[in-house]
């Protein structure tokens, strides 16, 4: 082998490469906003999960963060007009603009509210049972909750079906995101009596300098929320202080206190991916339920790696609309599979940019790859049963890659994903 140039030597390169010779070197190596945000905030501090043998016990510190209650009853939020339940979209966007959050009144009907608590609960307890449930510091977590019940399916979706509120929704989501966002998972959060709270967080990336989310949660209770059992915990606006300090390379200040949410089961509380928040205290023994279901910029990595939990049950039912939601539609060039997806965006080019075929391939063990091929393949290399070939023609022919379920439109009424169909689904 031939000797390579001194410049390409490791010992050479690492020679000129003291930190400050690095470009990007402060923007990268940067602690903030969260460094000043606890240098400056006392109060707020991470709580360290509990091992398994002290679960539950922890000292309770009297003015931290989480020692508060909600804002019509808290000294300092008091006469300040934070977010109140509303249907108006009118109402809904100030409030995320200047509060980071709003709260979507009656969002889900009474009776869609009790499908999910009843199919949360019993998924709790049969996780359980199977010794799989996923403890956390403030109680239990449910997982990928889109193969553990048809109903999450809707959720992830907002379908009428589950989310009577969907089309409203989908807007205020696609005004903060933009078309074609996709969803980073779907968890069902239990707090339970004796839980530690969880610390201050944002869900966006606390480095990610932008006037406006990348992310955005959407909070459902399942269950009456407040300060008596664990009402989520947040700093109304903390977005804008936190996007300000990122932005302008300038520490943060002292912030307000938090408060916890209060919010009827069935209201949807949107949060933009920038505000401080985390999970509250639990004071009573009855096992309080927040759906929490995350979208994000299609360019973002999610947190669910869909493309390996989703059972293949659920991806032969799924609607072309679920699908892109889970990743499994290329949008103009991310996440293609083998190439195939580059150009596609969104349910308007439904048949160019799905990828589930390849997956499902997979599960059947009969995924083939275009490998190592030129001039001197045999035939029988050359009209292999590529996998690719069988998507890209399925495309070009506009067929489709699962067969509609729910969300899904037989009359043609689905809009580019992200946006309100005129029957949202």
């Amino acid at each position: 082998m031939n000797s390579i140039p001194p410049e390409f030597e490791p010992a050479t390169i690492k020679s000129r490469s003291a930190p400050e010779m690095q470009m990007y070197r402060a923007e990268v190596a940067s602690q903030e906003p969260m460094k000043s945000l606890l240098e400056n905030n006392p109060d707020i501090y991470f709580v360290t999960p509990m091992r398994s043998s002290s679960w539950g016990e922890w000292e309770f510190k009297r003015g931290s963060y989480y020692d508060t209650t909600i804002g019509e009853k808290h000294a300092f939020w008091q006469g300040k007009d934070l977010p109140q339940p509303s249907k108006d979209l009118g109402q809904l966007r100030a409030d995320m603009l200047k509060w980071g959050y709003c709260k979507v009144e009656n969002a889900l009907s009474a009776e869609q509210v009790a499908v999910i608590k009843q199919r949360v609960m019993e998924q709790a307890e049969g996780e359980r049972l199977a010794g799989v449930a996923q403890k956390t510091p403030s109680g239990q977590n449910i997982n990928c909750c889109v193969n553990k019940g048809q109903c999450f399916e809707g959720f992830i979706e907002q379908h009428p079906s589950a989310v009577q509120g969907g089309a409203l929704i989908e807007q205020l989501v696609t005004e903060a995101l933009g078309v074609g966002w996709i969803c980073t998972s779907l968890i069902a959060a239990i707090s339970l009596q004796g839980g530690v709270p969880q610390a201050l967080h944002q869900d966006q990336n606390n480095a990610l300098d932008s006037r406006s989310p990348m992310t955005i949660n959407i909070l459902t209770p399942i269950t009456d929320v407040d300060e008596a059992n664990g009402g989520t915990l947040l700093i109304p606006g903390s977005h804008l202080v936190l996007s300000e300090a990122v932005r302008e390379h300038k520490p943060v200040g002292k912030l307000p206190p938090a408060i916890n949410l209060d919010a009827k089961a069935g209201t949807m509380v949107i949060t933009d991916g920038r505000l401080l928040h985390g999970t509250g205290i639990n004071h009573t023994d009855v096992p309080r339920i927040v759906m929490l279901n995350g979208m994000q910029k299609s360019f973002l990595r999610q947190q669910e790696n869909w493309m390996l939990s989703v059972s293949p049950k659920v991806l032969k039912r799924a609607s072309h609309k679920l699908l892109h939601r889970m990743g499994y539609q290329a949008t103009t060039g991310t996440q293609t599979n083998e190439g195939h997806g580059f150009g596609a965006k969104g349910l308007a080019g439904e048949a160019a940019g799905a990828t589930v075929d390849f997956r499902l391939a997979a599960d059947r063990g009969q995924y083939l790859r275009v490998g190592e091929l030129g001039p001197n393949s045999t035939q029988e290399e050359l009209q292999a049963a590529y996998t690719l070939r069988d998507v890209v023609s399925k495309a070009r022919a506009g067929g489709k890659s699962a067969p509609v379920g729910i969300g899904g439109s037989t009359d043609g009424t689905v809009s580019t994903l992200g946006a309100p169909a005129t029957n949202p689904s």
